[in-house]
């Protein structure tokens, strides 16, 4: 990915051609749907977590917020992050933690 910060970087827009932008838009699409579907793998591995977790919180009557864990998960995502990437992430992964303990809740039979 550092590669591909450095290289949006020089593009210079005077000098490149409608054809060659549009080469370029085609490639940066083909590495987002590259990531988008390493994103729905490890997404899909952690439903699979999540529901464990789920079982192992039924057994010990544990519940679905655990305020001290998502902060840890929030600090740990932040890290080496700023700016847009920053916010993106951290917004994706609130969204990832609501949709973890909705599903929890389910599995659970709580609302």
């Amino acid at each position: 990915m550092i590669k591909l910060q450095e290289e949006k970087s020089k593009i210079n827009f005077d000098s490149i051609s409608e054809e060659q932008l549009k080469a370029k838009l085609a490639e940066y699409r083909q590495l987002i749907d590259e990531i988008d579907d390493e994103l729905k793998k490890n997404l899909s591995a952690r439903v699979e977590l999540i529901e464990a977790v789920a079982e192992i919180k039924r057994y010990l009557g544990s519940s679905t917020f655990d305020a001290k864990r998502e902060e840890e998960i929030f600090n740990r995502i932040s890290e080496q992050l700023e700016g847009n990437k920053l916010h993106y992430v951290r917004n994706v992964f609130e969204r990832i933690i609501d949709e973890s303990r909705s599903l929890q809740r389910k599995i659970l039979g709580r609302k």
